[in-house]
C-alpha cells in the first residue's frame, strides 16, 4: 500500500496543475485572480460578469448564476483571500459582492433574485428572473452551514452568521447573528476585546469601532496571504 502512496501525490499533483490551466480557459471570459482555485465541478452562467479574486477557494458542486447578462459589468464579486464551501448557490439580482477574507460552509445560498410571480396563468418555469435586489458581505464575514441570505440583505465586517440561520434584513458589523430569521445576539467589543450580549450595547462601543477601509487595511497588512483549505474545497484532493 505505501509503494502507491507516491503515484498517488503525483496524481493529485498533475491534476492540479492540468485542472488549473483547464480551469484558466473555462473561465476566459471572467476575471479569476492569481492563486485562486476554482474547482472543476463549479458552474458559472454569465462569465463576462463574474470577478473573483486573488488566493481565493471555490469549492466543489459550487453555482454561481448572473440572471441579468446584458453588460459585462460584475454582477457576482467575490473578493482574495476567501473561502466560499461546497454547494453553494449564488443568484444575483443587480450585485452579489463577497468581501475580502470571507468564508462560507457548505450549503450558503445567495437569493439575490427568484422569478416573476405577478401572474399565476404564466408558468413560472418561464416567468423570467424578478429585478431583484442586492446582497453585500463586507470584509471577514463568516457564514455557518446551511445558511440563506435574501434579496437586499447587507451584512457588516466582522460578522458571524450562525448554522441554518435565514438572513432577511440587514447585519450590523462585528455581530453573532443567528436564526430564523436571523437575528443579533452578540456584538463586539473593542474596549473589552470580547463579545458582549447584545442588551450590553451602546453608542460609545458604536464610536469605538474600526471602519471598512481600517479593517481592511490591518487585515492585508498582518494576513496578506491566507492558506487555502484545498482538502475542504473537494473531492478531488482524497482524505488525510
Amino acid at each position: 500500500m505505501n509503494s502507491l502512496v507516491p503515484w498517488r501525490l503525483m496524481g493529485v499533483l498533475f491534476s492540479i496543475i492540468s485542472g488549473s490551466a483547464f480551469r484558466r480557459w473555462r473561465f476566459s471570459y471572467s476575471k479569476v485572480g492569481p492563486g485562486s482555485y476554482i474547482d472543476s465541478t463549479v458552474q458559472i452562467i454569465g462569465w463576462q460578469n463574474v470577478n473573483i479574486g486573488s488566493n481565493t477557494v471555490v469549492s466543489e458542486d459550487s453555482w454561481l448564476n448572473v440572471n441579468f447578462r446584458e453588460d459585462v459589468a460584475k454582477v457576482i464579486d467575490i473578493g482574495s483571500n476567501c473561502h466560499i464551501g461546497r454547494r453553494n448557490f449564488f443568484s444575483s439580482g443587480p450585485l452579489i459582492r463577497i468581501g475580502d477574507y470571507c468564508m462560507t460552509s457548505v450549503d450558503c445560498h445567495f437569493l439575490g433574485a427568484g422569478h416573476i410571480i405577478e401572474d399565476p396563468m404564466i408558468p413560472y418555469l418561464g416567468s423570467g428572473p424578478s429585478e431583484g435586489k442586492k446582497i453585500i458581505l463586507g470584509t471577514n464575514v463568516w457564514l455557518g452551514a446551511s445558511v440563506t441570505v435574501l434579496a437586499g440583505v447587507e451584512i457588516g465586517r466582522g460578522s458571524i452568521i450562525g448554522a441554518t440561520s435565514v438572513v432577511t434584513h440587514s447585519i450590523p458589523p462585528f455581530c453573532i447573528a443567528l436564526g430564523t430569521p436571523c437575528e443579533v445576539v452578540k456584538r463586539y467589543d473593542f474596549i473589552q476585546r470580547a463579545w458582549i450580549p447584545i442588551d450590553e450595547w451602546n453608542e460609545a462601543l458604536e464610536q469605538a469601532m474600526p471602519g471598512e477601509a481600517g479593517y481592511l487595511a490591518t487585515l492585508r497588512a498582518n494576513y496578506p496571504r491566507i492558506g487555502r483549505s484545498l482538502i475542504a474545497s473537494g473531492s478531488s484532493f482524497g482524505w488525510l
